[in-house]
C-alpha cells in the first residue's frame, strides 16, 4: 500500500515528463499515456517483484495528473522503480534505444566506444562554434561524429594508425559532418603544427584488445607530450582509459595536470575520464 500511494503522489514526474520531452524531441507528454513499469529489487523482502511492479503499476494509474494506461509494447512512457532494501525509487527514463544505438554506426570495430559514451566526452570539451577538435585515436569515429551532434565547430579531425579503423570511420562518417579529416597517423609523432588544435577527445587505448599495458607504459608520456605539443593555449584534453594507475604516476611527474578526475565504469570494467586544460 505505501509503495502504490507513493507511486500515485510522486510529486516530480510532471517536471520528469517535461525534461524527457526536451531531450528527445518528439516524445509525448499529452493528457493521454500509455505507460510501462521495469522493476528491480535489491535486498531482503517479503513480497515478489511481480508484486511490487503490480503495485507500482496501480499508484501511476489512479494518478490524476494524466491518463494512464498500462501498455507493456508500445508505451509513451517507461517508469524504472528499484526497491533497495527499505528505500523505494521511482524513476522516469528520459531517452529512447537511440541514446545507446546509431543508425551511423553502419561499421564497428572491436572495444568500439557507445555512442552515449561518446557524446558524454564530446560534452565534457565544452563544445564551441570555433573548435578543432582532434581524436587521435578515432577508430571507428565515434566520438568525432558525437560532437559534430552536440552544435557547430571549426574542423574534425580524426586519427589511427590502424587502416581498418580509418576505413570503418569513413564507412560511420559518410557524406556528413563537414569539414572532416580522417587520416593514418601515428598518435606519438601527429603531423600537425604546434597549438593547431584546441581540443583533444579521445578514448586511450587500455592495453587489452589493441596493445598491452607494457606498450601502455612506454607510450603514454610520449602522446601526452605530443598531444601538450599540438594543443593551444587554453585548451582542453578529455581522455578516457582504463589505465588510471599510469595516468595517476604521470600526474605525479607533472605530464598531465587534470583538472577534472571522473570515476566511470564502462562494461564493466573502472575506468576515469581526465579532463585537462592546457595554461
Amino acid at each position: 500500500d505505501k509503495i502504490r500511494a507513493a507511486a500515485r503522489e510522486a510529486p516530480l514526474v510532471e517536471a520528469a515528463l517535461a525534461a524527457r520531452v526536451k531531450v528527445s524531441p518528439g516524445t509525448r507528454a499529452g493528457r493521454r499515456l500509455k505507460f510501462r513499469v521495469i522493476a528491480r529489487m535489491a535486498g531482503e523482502h517479503e513480497f515478489r517483484r511481480v508484486d511490487f511492479q503490480r503495485a507500482v503499476e496501480r499508484g501511476i494509474v489512479e494518478r490524476g495528473d494524466h491518463t494512464w494506461r498500462l501498455e507493456e509494447e508500445d508505451a509513451d512512457v517507461e517508469f524504472w522503480a528499484s526497491m533497495i532494501d527499505a528505500e523505494f525509487f521511482l524513476t522516469l527514463r528520459l531517452s529512447d534505444d537511440r541514446m545507446r544505438h546509431r543508425e551511423y554506426k553502419a561499421a564497428h570495430r572491436p572495444a568500439s566506444l557507445r555512442a552515449s559514451s561518446a557524446a558524454a566526452l564530446g560534452w565534457l570539451s565544452e563544445p564551441r562554434e570555433d573548435d578543432v577538435v582532434l581524436d587521435p585515436f578515432c577508430g571507428a569515429g565515434t566520438i568525432l561524429i558525437e560532437r559534430a551532434h552536440l552544435g557547430r565547430y571549426a574542423m574534425l579531425l580524426g586519427s589511427d594508425r590502424d587502416h581498418a579503423a580509418i576505413a570503418a570511420a569513413r564507412i560511420n562518417v559518410g557524406a556528413r559532418y563537414k569539414p572532416i579529416q580522417l587520416e593514418n597517423w601515428d598518435a606519438g609523432a601527429i603531423p600537425l603544427g604546434d597549438a593547431s588544435v584546441n581540443k583533444i577527445v579521445t578514448n586511450l587505448p587500455w592495453g587489452l584488445r589493441y596493445g598491452s599495458h607494457g606498450e601502455n607504459r612506454k607510450l603514454y608520456p610520449l602522446w601526452m607530450r605530443e598531444f601538450t605539443r599540438v594543443l593551444k593555449s587554453g585548451g582542453m584534453m578529455v581522455m578516457l582509459t582504463a589505465e588510471w594507475r599510469l595516468m595517476r604516476e604521470l600526474e605525479r611527474i607533472r605530464k598531465i595536470a587534470p583538472s577534472r578526475i571522473i570515476r566511470v565504469s564502462v562494461l564493466g570494467r573502472p575506468a576515469a575520464i581526465y579532463v585537462c586544460r592546457k595554461e
